[in-house]
C-alpha cells in the first residue's frame, strides 16, 4: 500500500477487524478503511457449514456475508480500476466482483506448504492436514482459472498450481533496504540468531530441529557461542526445550528485531518445511548478516549457494559450516557483502511495486476487452 500510494494511487481496504479506532498508519495510506468484525462463535460456524461445500477449513473459516456485502456495496458505489483479494481464502468472494477487473494474491502456494508439513512431521493430524492440502489445492486451481490476474511470490509457488496460465505471474516480496541497513562491521560474538513468527509451523518445528540434532554437533566442537530465537508467541514445549541450554536464549516479541540482527554473526534458518519466500533471510541479507539455511528457503530466493547465502541440508554438514564460518571472518565477510547486493539487485520494493502496477494496467487492458476467464471448475488430486 506504501508503494502504491507513492506512485500515486488510491487504495480502499476492506478487511476483517475489530480495531477502533483505526490506526493512524492505515489512515494515511488508505483513501478509505473498511472493517468488518468476525467473532469466533462465527468463524467456527462457518468452518462447520464449509464442510458440507468442500471448502478448505480455512476458506470456510473466513467467509462471511457480512464481508460480501460491503464488497458488493463498495463495487455498486465506486468505480474501481481493480480489486486486489489477498489470499486464496478469499476466493469464495470472487463471483461477486467478477464485473471488475480482479487478481488474487496467492503470496505463497498454501496446500505445497500443508504437504511438506506432512511429509516433515509424524502427527495423528496428517491425514486431516493431507485432506485440507487436496481442498486447498483445488481451490487454489479454481483460483488461478477465475481470477482474471494472480500473483505469488516464488516461481515455484507458482508452478505448483500452474505452469501454462499466463494470468499468473511472480512478484516477490520486497525488503526496505533503509529500515534494514547494512551494518558496516560484523560483530566480534560468536552469536547465531533465527527470527520468526513462532505460531508458525514451519518456524518452530525447524528451530525445534536444530536445537535437538544441530546444536549439539556444534557443541561438540565450539562452546563459547550463543543462539538467539528471536520471534513472538513460542509454544510451551518450545520454551522448555530451550530452557535446557544455557547458550539459547529465547526472547519472545521484541520492540526491534534489527537490534538481533545487528549483533549477530550468522543468522540459521534450519526449515524444512514451508513455502513462499523467507523475508527474514532477505532481511538478514540486507542488514549483512551471513545466512546458512536450507534448499526449501534458498531455492525461491535464488540465491547462490557459497556466493551470497550458504545452503547445507545435511545436519552434520550444517553444524560443521557453522563451526567454520564462525572463524572465518573473510568468508563472512564476502558472503555479507555479496548478499546485500543481492537483495539490492533484486528485492527493491521500488521496483516491485513498478511490477505490480504494471501487471494491473496489463490484467485491467484483458478485463476491458472481454479475455478474462471464465468461470470453472477443475478437481485435482495431490500425489504425497
Amino acid at each position: 500500500m506504501k508503494g502504491l500510494k507513492s506512485l500515486g494511487h488510491e487504495v480502499h481496504l476492506i478487511s476483517f477487524g475489530n480495531t477502533h479506532p483505526i490506526p493512524l498508519e492505515l489512515q494515511h495510506l488508505c483513501s478509505k478503511v473498511t472493517l468488518v468484525p468476525l467473532s469466533k462463535r462465527t468463524a467456527l460456524n462457518n468452518m462447520f457449514f464449509g464442510l458440507f461445500k468442500g471448502w478448505p477449513l480455512q476458506t470456510s473459516l473466513y467467509f462471511s456475508n457480512k464481508l460480501l456485502q460491503a464488497m458488493k456495496q463498495a463495487t455498486s458505489e465506486t468505480n474501481y480500476d481493480v480489486v486486489h483479494h489477498q489470499l486464496v481464502r478469499l476466493h469464495p468472494y470472487q463471483s461477486s466482483i467478477k464485473h471488475v477487473p480482479n487478481v488474487i494474491d496467492f503470496v505463497d502456494s498454501i496446500s505445497l506448504n500443508l504437504i511438506r508439513s506432512a511429509h516433515i512431521k509424524k502427527s495423528l493430524l496428517n491425514p486431516i492436514i493431507r485432506w485440507e492440502a487436496r481442498n486447498v489445492r483445488n481451490m487454489e486451481q479454481l483460483a488461478s482459472s477465475n481470477y482474471d490476474g494472480g500473483i505469488f511470490i516464488s516461481d515455484i509457488d507458482k508452478n505448483n498450481v500452474s505452469l501454462n496460465r499466463d494470468t499468473l505471474i511472480t512478484i516477490a516480496n520486497g525488503v526496505d533496504l533503509e529500515y534494514f541497513s547494512f551494518q558496516k562491521q560484523l560483530t566480534n560474538n560468536n552469536s547465531l540468531i533465527f527470527v520468526g513468527n513462532m505460531s508458525y509451523s514451519p518456524n518452530r518445528e525447524g528451530v525445534k530441529y536444530f536445537i535437538k540434532y544441530i546444536f549439539p554437533l556444534i557443541k561438540e566442537k565450539i562452546e563459547d557461542f550463543t543462539f538467539y530465537v528471536v520471534g513472538r508467541n513460542p509454544t510451551k514445549d518450545l520454551i522448555r526445550l530451550c530452557e535446557k541450554h544455557e547458550n539459547i536464549i529465547l526472547t519472545g516479541e521484541v520492540d526491534d528485531v534489527r537490534k538481533y540482527l545487528w549483533n549477530a554473526k550468522l543468522f540459521v534458518c534450519p526449515l524444512k518445511s514451508g513455502a513462499g519466500l523467507q523475508n527474514k533471510v532477505l532481511e538478514a541479507m540486507s542488514c549483512g548478516i551471513p545466512v546458512i539455511t536450507t534448499s526449501i528457503v534458498s531455492e525461491p530466493i535464488k540465491a547462490k549457494d557459497g556466493q551470497n547465502i550458504i545452503v547445507r541440508d545435511r545436519d552434520e554438514e550444517f553444524a560443521q559450516t557453522i563451526v567454520q564460518l564462525l572463524t572465518d571472518q573473510i568468508q563472512l565477510n564476502n558472503i555479507r557483502n555479496q548478499a546485500r547486493t543481492f537483495v539490492e539487485n533484486n528485492y527493491k520494493w521500488e521496483h516491485l511495486n513498478v511490477q505490480l502496477v504494471d501487471f494491473y494496467n496489463k490484467t485491467i487492458n484483458k478485463h476491458v476487452n472481454g479475455s478474462h476467464p471464465s468461470q470453472t471448475e477443475i478437481k485435482v488430486e495431490v500425489t504425497s
